[in-house]
């Protein structure tokens, strides 16, 4: 059994940190010895945490570890602090993305991606534009690692729809829906068909009172009640690496009006939700048609199901992580 350490640059809520929490409770449960290293350790709440937490200085005259996992540009120079015969950078997006070019931090992450390949890290990503971003600006060989989704907090619970439509989705950085498009298509559905707007984020954005029913930050329970109950999800952004909202409605048994340019690959136009480019008139098209398209919805219902017991569980994934950091495995 291996030796893990995943570095984090903090433990709020957001569906990164979730997928970190994911890696790091399954790799325990095989038997490996995994540890998460955040700025502040403090107790999480909003997700579930198996594994111990802990500090940088507590790593100092630790039992070595087998491998050490950056996932964030401001964790890959503290990977360097720790030794261990392999290092890796789980990119889950492109960070730079998160800030405008003329900030320091963009300059930083990007930064981060050089400095992951002069110290022979391995890199991890969850997109198909990561790796052909990595490769085209850093020569970097990145693998993709998708997302699974947990079943055990995200399945159809037979709870009956509501005239209502789930909005998630937040503008806090320019990768994000900077524009408002998808409240301001769930202002125009409640306009045309009354319908009741419900929505979740990780923290109060500034939409937040246009809801009927919000919440922030949210549990997994919460999620799921809105995402079985709703008719379907609207989210936009102008690029994601893997968006949890789409996949978890999906294990749920509900379909999306999706707006993104980049990223969410196991979102299929037509097979398991509407997607559009991140365009207002597009993304109200796609939605309207979910709401006046009834067969539409209930096939698009059907597949998501079909899609998220094929493709989206944990097992396979964490097999593929085994192997990546020497931990046995299945090939």
């Amino acid at each position: 059994m291996a030796r893990i350490l995943y570095l984090t640059p903090g433990l709020g809520p957001c569906g990164g940190i979730r997928i970190i929490f994911e890696h790091c409770n399954r790799l325990a449960r095989r038997g490996h010895e995994v540890f998460l290293v955040a700025p502040q350790p403090q107790e999480v709440r909003w997700a579930n945490v198996e594994v111990p937490v802990t500090t940088m200085a507590a790593t100092r005259g630790a039992k070595p570890f087998d491998a050490v996992v950056a996932t964030g540009f401001q964790t890959v120079a503290p990977a360097l602090q720790i030794p261990a015969p392999r290092r890796y950078y789980f990119v889950q997006n492109m960070e730079y993305t998160f800030f405008p070019p003329t900030s320091s931090h963009w300059a930083e992450a990007r930064q981060s991606y050089a400095a992951a390949k002069a110290n022979e890290f391995g890199v991890l990503c969850i997109a198909n534009w990561h790796k052909e971003t990595l490769k085209r600006e850093w020569d970097i060989d990145a693998t993709v690692v998708r997302n699974g989704v947990n079943r055990d907090e995200f399945y159809v619970s037979g709870q009956q729809r509501e005239h209502a439509i789930l909005i998630e989705g937040d503008d806090r950085n320019p990768s994000k829906d900077t524009e408002g498009i998808a409240w301001r298509v769930g202002e125009q559905l409640r306009s045309e068909w009354g319908v009741a707007l419900w929505g979740f984020a990780a923290y109060r954005h500034s939409h937040a009172d246009m809801f009927d029913r919000f919440k922030a930050p949210y549990n997994a329970d919460e999620a799921r009640s809105m995402y079985s109950q709703a008719l379907f999800l609207v989210k936009a952004s102008h690029s994601e690496g893997l968006a949890c909202a789409p996949v978890e409605a999906m294990a749920c048994g509900t379909t999306c009006a999706r707006a993104v340019d980049l990223g969410d690959d196991d979102l299929i136009d037509g097979v398991n939700c509407l997607r559009v480019p991140y365009n207002y008139d597009a993304l109200l098209e796609a939605a309207r048609k979910l709401m006046t398209d009834i067969a539409l919805r209930r096939r698009l219902e059907h597949n998501v199901r079909v899609y998220a017991d094929k493709y989206l569980a944990w097992d396979p994934i964490v097999d593929q992580l085994e192997c990546i950091y020497g931990a046995g495995g299945k090939q």
